[in-house]
């Protein structure tokens, strides 16, 4: 069963709720980049907003606007992922029980801390009842969504899918990694970011969409050998072979661990396949790879590859019509999603 992208929005550190970033990006130098927001007043209502934190308002923001660009009002299913979920909320009901000896609590901070209140708002939102679950797995928690996704879609459960990966910086949150050297990029080439992306899967194509998933596939530990046999799987399904692919969008953001994997795999899993990169533009986060795909079904949707999404200054590709999505955290968990344009 063909799986599709019908439609996708994000709010991060590029020109919110806009494709504006594809021609014109945004280039910035700081260590850690804070979330560009819409005027939310323009799709909220006072009281909702003073409801909901800051990433609850992205989410159901670009969520309402997906669902509206793709001409449905309820998907069958909604799905997130999300590293750390509301964090912000979660530091101020930690506060809360240090400064006040753990009395006179607000229950608002505390369901603001628990992660699937993402899923959880946006179904309430949109007054949707139907299958709706939140995946927390660091790094990977976005693919996990995805694969989620597919697995429903292949049981015949659901005919569309509202799945997004969502997460927000604050400054402990950021203190706290950089102690730990997560946050070790080459100034000016990335840096410590959010992400806010929702995008609506769906069986069925139509002038909107963007491109067709041909699947997803993770892996835990993977030896070299697996890699390829689970490469060579995802490829076969699809109908094609590796010289098929177009373009390899990698994680890569100049942290040297992080780096090394992503040179060795396309080493001796793409050697003569161009390399893209979109944390320099858009930063890191848990659920960055989210951002990933929707850099690469945008460009699967408009046949082009700008020249500051290829790694070392290759010039643009024009006329791509495959691009894989290769994704790994820690070198622990690595996964491949297969887009293709439609």
């Amino acid at each position: 069963m063909p799986i599709y992208i019908q439609s996708a929005r994000q709010i991060s550190v590029q020109q919110p709720l806009v494709d504006d970033w594809f021609e014109h990006p945004i280039i910035y130098t700081d260590k850690y980049v804070s979330t560009l927001d819409p005027q939310f007043s323009d799709y909220l209502s006072p009281l909702m907003s003073r409801r909901m934190c800051t990433l609850l308002k992205r989410a159901v923001v670009v969520s309402r606007l997906t669902l509206k660009d793709a001409g449905i009002e309820k998907p069958d299913a909604i799905i997130s992922g999300t590293g750390l979920g509301c964090i912000a909320n979660t530091e101020q009901f930690l506060l809360s029980i240090m400064e006040n000896n753990e009395q006179f609590l607000q229950p608002t901070f505390f369901m603001q801390s628990t992660h699937n209140i993402l899923s959880a708002t946006v179904a309430i939102d949109l007054k949707c009842h139907g299958y709706n679950n939140t995946y927390v797995h660091r790094g990977t928690s976005f693919e996990q969504a995805l694969l989620d996704a597919f697995l429903q879609f292949g049981r015949g459960k659901i005919g569309t899918a509202l799945v997004g990966g969502y997460d927000e910086l604050t400054e402990h949150y950021y203190r706290f990694f950089n102690r730990l050297g997560r946050w070790d990029f080459e100034p000016g080439k990335c840096f410590a970011g959010e992400t806010a992306v929702s995008m609506l899967l769906g069986n069925k194509k139509d002038s909107h969409t963007l491109c067709r998933i041909d699947g997803v596939e993770l892996m835990y530990r993977p030896t070299p050998v697996q890699m390829r046999e689970t490469l060579a799987g995802l490829l076969s399904g699809a109908g094609c072979e590796s010289k098929d692919i177009d373009a390899v969008l990698t994680g890569i953001n100049t942290h040297q661990q992080n780096d090394e994997v992503y040179h060795d795999v396309m080493a001796h899993l793409f050697e003569h396949c161009p390399m893209m990169q979109y944390k320099h533009l858009f930063g890191e986060s848990f659920t960055s790879s989210a951002l990933g795909v929707y850099v690469a079904a945008t460009c699967l949707h408009r046949r082009e590859v700008p020249s500051y999404f290829l790694y070392g200054g290759t010039k643009a590709l024009p006329d791509v019509k495959r691009i894989l999505v290769y994704n790994h955290y820690n070198n622990k968990s690595h996964s491949f999603t297969l887009l293709s344009s439609c």
